[in-house]
Protein backbone atom coordinates (compact mmCIF):
# COMPACT_ATOMS: atom_id res chain seq x y z
CA UNK A 1 0.00 0.00 0.00
CA UNK A 2 1.12 3.45 -1.03
CA UNK A 3 -0.53 6.53 -0.23
CA UNK A 4 -0.16 9.96 -1.09
CA UNK A 5 0.44 12.81 1.48
CA UNK A 6 0.26 16.10 0.55
CA UNK A 7 0.64 18.89 2.52
CA UNK A 8 -2.08 19.54 4.50
CA UNK A 9 -3.12 15.96 5.13
CA UNK A 10 0.93 15.57 7.00
CA UNK A 11 -0.14 18.52 9.12
CA UNK A 12 -3.20 16.23 10.36
CA UNK A 13 -0.80 13.51 10.68
CA UNK A 14 1.53 15.67 12.87
CA UNK A 15 -1.18 17.20 15.05
CA UNK A 16 -2.86 13.59 15.22
CA UNK A 17 0.66 12.09 16.58
CA UNK A 18 1.99 14.66 18.63
CA UNK A 19 -1.67 14.87 20.87
CA UNK A 20 -2.32 11.26 20.67
CA UNK A 21 0.92 9.77 20.69
CA UNK A 22 -0.26 7.30 18.28
CA UNK A 23 1.09 7.32 14.82
CA UNK A 24 -2.05 7.00 12.26
CA UNK A 25 -1.48 5.11 9.05
CA UNK A 26 -3.63 7.43 6.98
CA UNK A 27 -6.13 9.95 6.78
CA UNK A 28 -8.24 12.22 4.71
CA UNK A 29 -11.02 14.13 4.86
CA UNK A 30 -14.35 12.93 3.53
CA UNK A 31 -16.27 15.52 4.28
CA UNK A 32 -15.27 19.27 5.24
CA UNK A 33 -16.13 18.77 8.88
CA UNK A 34 -14.92 15.17 9.19
CA UNK A 35 -11.28 13.79 9.40
CA UNK A 36 -10.84 9.96 9.59
CA UNK A 37 -7.48 8.33 10.71
CA UNK A 38 -6.55 4.91 10.44
CA UNK A 39 -4.30 3.34 13.29
CA UNK A 40 -2.70 0.39 13.48
CA UNK A 41 -4.31 -2.71 15.33
CA UNK A 42 -4.52 -2.59 18.93
CA UNK A 43 -3.59 1.40 18.53
CA UNK A 44 -6.89 2.66 19.06
CA UNK A 45 -7.23 2.97 22.59
CA UNK A 46 -4.49 4.62 23.16
CA UNK A 47 -5.37 6.96 20.16
CA UNK A 48 -9.06 7.68 21.83
CA UNK A 49 -7.30 8.29 25.38
CA UNK A 50 -8.94 7.92 28.99
CA UNK A 51 -12.39 9.53 28.36
CA UNK A 52 -11.53 10.14 24.90
CA UNK A 53 -9.07 12.75 25.93
CA UNK A 54 -7.16 12.46 23.09
CA UNK A 55 -9.67 12.92 20.31
CA UNK A 56 -11.40 15.84 22.25
CA UNK A 57 -8.08 17.65 21.80
CA UNK A 58 -7.88 16.74 18.64
CA UNK A 59 -11.13 17.99 17.74
CA UNK A 60 -10.58 21.35 19.27
CA UNK A 61 -7.01 21.79 17.46
CA UNK A 62 -7.98 20.42 13.67
CA UNK A 63 -11.91 21.62 14.56
CA UNK A 64 -13.48 19.19 12.60
CA UNK A 65 -14.53 15.77 13.80
CA UNK A 66 -12.84 12.74 14.17
CA UNK A 67 -13.33 9.25 13.28
CA UNK A 68 -11.10 6.45 13.94
CA UNK A 69 -10.54 3.05 12.36
CA UNK A 70 -8.17 0.46 13.14
CA UNK A 71 -6.43 -0.93 9.93
CA UNK A 72 -5.87 -4.54 9.24
CA UNK A 73 -4.21 -6.53 6.09
CA UNK A 74 -7.55 -8.50 6.34
CA UNK A 75 -10.17 -6.52 3.76
CA UNK A 76 -13.10 -7.71 5.83
CA UNK A 77 -11.74 -7.32 8.81
CA UNK A 78 -11.54 -3.87 8.00
CA UNK A 79 -14.53 -2.83 6.21
CA UNK A 80 -15.81 -4.52 9.89
CA UNK A 81 -13.88 -1.65 11.05
CA UNK A 82 -14.96 1.25 9.61
CA UNK A 83 -18.60 -0.04 10.23
CA UNK A 84 -17.73 0.04 14.04
CA UNK A 85 -20.17 0.32 15.86
CA UNK A 86 -22.67 -0.92 13.75
CA UNK A 87 -22.79 -5.21 13.62
CA UNK A 88 -22.96 -6.71 9.85
CA UNK A 89 -23.10 -10.24 10.36
CA UNK A 90 -22.48 -11.26 6.61
CA UNK A 91 -19.62 -9.46 4.55
CA UNK A 92 -18.27 -11.66 1.87
CA UNK A 93 -15.62 -11.38 -0.73
CA UNK A 94 -16.90 -12.53 -4.05
CA UNK A 95 -15.10 -12.46 -7.93
CA UNK A 96 -16.63 -11.57 -10.89
CA UNK A 97 -16.71 -13.36 -14.05
CA UNK A 98 -14.66 -10.32 -15.22
CA UNK A 99 -12.18 -11.21 -12.31
CA UNK A 100 -13.08 -7.69 -10.61
CA UNK A 101 -12.86 -9.05 -6.52
CA UNK A 102 -16.04 -7.14 -4.49
CA UNK A 103 -16.73 -6.94 -0.89
CA UNK A 104 -20.28 -7.90 -0.54
CA UNK A 105 -21.82 -6.45 2.44
CA UNK A 106 -25.19 -8.72 2.88
CA UNK A 107 -27.74 -5.59 4.33
CA UNK A 108 -30.53 -5.98 5.72
CA UNK A 109 -33.26 -3.05 5.76
CA UNK A 110 -31.44 -1.70 9.29
CA UNK A 111 -28.78 -1.46 7.80
CA UNK A 112 -29.17 -0.80 4.14
CA UNK A 113 -30.65 2.68 5.85
CA UNK A 114 -27.71 3.54 7.82
CA UNK A 115 -25.82 2.87 4.76
CA UNK A 116 -27.72 5.09 2.49
CA UNK A 117 -28.82 7.70 4.83
CA UNK A 118 -27.55 11.17 4.08
CA UNK A 119 -26.43 10.83 0.54
CA UNK A 120 -24.74 7.47 1.25
CA UNK A 121 -21.83 9.09 3.78
CA UNK A 122 -21.48 5.79 5.15
CA UNK A 123 -20.77 3.86 1.97
CA UNK A 124 -19.09 6.40 0.76
CA UNK A 125 -16.88 6.65 3.30
CA UNK A 126 -16.26 2.53 3.32
CA UNK A 127 -15.49 2.70 -0.88
CA UNK A 128 -13.25 5.52 -0.30
CA UNK A 129 -11.01 3.48 2.21
CA UNK A 130 -11.49 0.10 0.48
CA UNK A 131 -10.07 2.12 -2.23
CA UNK A 132 -7.19 3.60 -0.44
CA UNK A 133 -6.00 0.83 1.47
CA UNK A 134 -7.24 -2.51 -1.15
CA UNK A 135 -7.31 -0.85 -3.99
CA UNK A 136 -7.93 -4.20 -5.94
CA UNK A 137 -11.45 -4.58 -4.78
CA UNK A 138 -14.73 -2.77 -4.90
CA UNK A 139 -17.91 -2.67 -2.81
CA UNK A 140 -21.11 -3.66 -3.06
CA UNK A 141 -24.10 -3.73 -0.91
CA UNK A 142 -26.80 -6.44 -1.67
CA UNK A 143 -29.83 -7.42 0.01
Amino acid sequence: MKLTIDNETFGYLSAFNTLTGVSAIDCFLPHENEIVYVVEPGKIGMAVGKNGANIKKVEGHVKKQIRLVEYSNDPITFVRNVLYPLKVPNIYISTKSSGEKVINLKADARLKKVLLKDRQKMLKLIAALVERHFPQYRVEVTG
